[in-house]
This record gives structure tokens, sequence and C-alpha cells, in this order.
């Protein structure tokens, strides 16, 4: 069987002239399955090939917004699948690491966040891997959603801090007996 998927495998990679025009198909692809009501990251049926075929437009081409482009689809795709989100999230920080200073990175940390916190719901994690974008990409807009992001892990709702705080100072103090 393994040997069977090998073949196959090897068949449509060599059938494939360019592997980044397979990639940009077959994110055509899943877009128009999103769009026509479907869900393409969470059809996990075929997720192999999905992922070979990512991982092969990113091995060939430098290590740059494309290739984070395809490394993170291929890992949002590891992620749909179930036991899949550690390997997501080393994918997730391959990006971060590789591209410090570009907002890929920022991106990237940000989904091995959401991923901590939906798939692993480790969310000690998650607000460490936030703080570590806020420090990294410190007066950007993805700083500030991740501050908007960790403020509800850590208060367990959708208010921020800065709301929790103006509530505390407008409420009425109690009366002094």
């Amino acid at each position: 069987m393994k040997r069977l998927f090998g073949i196959v495998l090897s068949a449509i990679l060599l059938a494939c002239s360019n592997p980044q025009e397979e990639a940009e198909r077959l994110i055509d692809a899943m877009g128009e399955t999103a769009q026509a009501g479907g869900d393409a990251v969470v059809d996990t049926s075929g997720w192999q090939q999905k992922w070979t075929v990512l991982q092969a437009a990113a091995n060939s081409t430098d290590q740059d917004s494309l290739w984070a482009r395809y490394q993170m689809i291929s890992a949002d795709i590891q992620a749909s699948v179930p036991g899949g989100a550690l390997y997501a999230i080393r994918t997730y920080f391959q990006v971060a690491d590789s591209l410090p200073s570009r907002q890929e990175g920022a991106l990237a940390l940000f989904s091995a966040a959401v991923t901590f916190e939906e798939k692993l719901s480790d969310r000690g994690r998650a607000i460490q891997v936030l703080t570590m974008l806020v420090d990294r990409y410190p007066g950007t807009h993805m700083a500030e959603t991740a501050l908007a992001y960790r403020d509800v892990l850590v208060f367990e709702n959708d208010e921020s801090l800065l709301d929790k705080i103006h509530e505390w100072q407008t409420q009425e103090s109690p009366p002094t007996p």
C-alpha cells in the first residue's frame, strides 16, 4: 500500500512541470471550495497530497513571501488534521524564525498561538506565543491584534483589558459606613 502511494505520488510530482503552478492551482481550488460554501481547510480528505504539493512548491522557492505563503497554507492543512496541530505549530515557527523581520513572521506566530488555543486547548502556551509576537514586532498592527487576543484569553471573554479598567473606573464607589 505504501509503495502504491509512493508511485502515485511520484507520478503526480513528475506530471507537474512547475511545483509553484500546481500549488497555485491547489490554492485556487481550495478558495473556490470555500467560496462555494464548503470548508476547504476542514476537509481532511487528500490532505497528504495537498501538503506534498505545497511543500514541493515551498522547496522550489527561496525563503521569501512566496515560500511563506506555501508553508503557512501547508501548516493550516496540517492543523486541520486530527493529531496534526504540533506539526502545524512547528511549521509556523519555521516561518517565524526564517523571516523574523517580515510581516509573515508575525502572522506565523499568531497562527501558532491560535493553534495552541483552538486545537490543543493550551491557553498558557498560546499566551506565551502572543507575548513573543508583541516582543518581536512592537508597535505593529499584528502586535495590537495579539494584545487584544491575549486579553481575551486571559480574561476568558471578548473584553480587552482597557475596557475592563474603564468599566471599573466608571463604577460608583460603594457607600462608606
